[in-house]
This record gives structure tokens, C-alpha cells and sequence, in this order.
């Protein structure tokens, strides 16, 4: 029997910021390494598994919330979703991904 997926308005920023890593298919390792780099700021995978369990309220607590706007630039993904989703959010997070240009010879 399979488990049931919350709404999606009501799932965690934790839970949407595992969606966009699953959508990008990196490990959690990669994650925590390119986020390094993208915030000057050094964040361990246990940190960044931790992000991606938390609740809204823990993302206050445990340094999500400050490192949000690294995250967005890192992803390219809509902050108004990663920060409070939508009603009519995609189960799929690559739909919420803005594409780059296409590059032209």
C-alpha cells in the first residue's frame, strides 16, 4: 500500500527544499558542498539533511531561513514557493526550477 504525500501547501520548507534537491538529483553531499560555495559559508551534509527535515518553525532555529536566499540563487527556484508553497504547487519541483538560457553558437 503506498503512503499517502501531504497536500502540497502543506509541506514543510524542509520538505520543499528535498524536493528540489531530488528534482536536481544531487546528494546531499553535493548539496552541502555547492551551498558552501554559494553562501561563503561553510555548511556541513549532516547541516543540510537537517534543513531538509525541519519544520517551518526549526527553519527559523537552525539557520535555513538565513541561508534561503543562497539557496534560491543556488536552485533558481521561485522564493515565494520555497518560502510558504502554493495551493496550486506541482508534486514534481522541476516544474518550479526557472530553466537557463539556452546557449547560442
Amino acid at each position: 500500500m503506498q503512503e499517502s504525500q501531504p497536500p502540497p501547501s502543506s509541506r514543510s520548507i524542509g520538505a520543499r527544499l528535498n524536493l528540489l534537491r531530488l528534482a536536481m538529483h544531487w546528494s546531499v553531499e553535493e548539496c552541502a558542498y555547492r551551498i558552501t560555495i554559494e553562501a561563503n559559508n561553510y555548511t556541513t551534509p549532516e547541516t543540510w539533511l537537517a534543513w531538509e527535515r525541519c519544520s517551518d518553525r526549526q527553519a527559523a532555529e537552525n539557520g535555513l531561513l538565513l541561508a534561503l536566499s543562497s539557496i534560491v540563487q543556488l536552485f533558481a527556484a521561485d522564493p515565494a514557493w520555497l518560502e510558504g508553497g502554493t495551493n496550486d504547487e506541482l508534486d514534481d519541483a522541476s516544474g518550479d526550477i526557472i530553466p537557463f538560457p539556452a546557449r547560442h553558437p
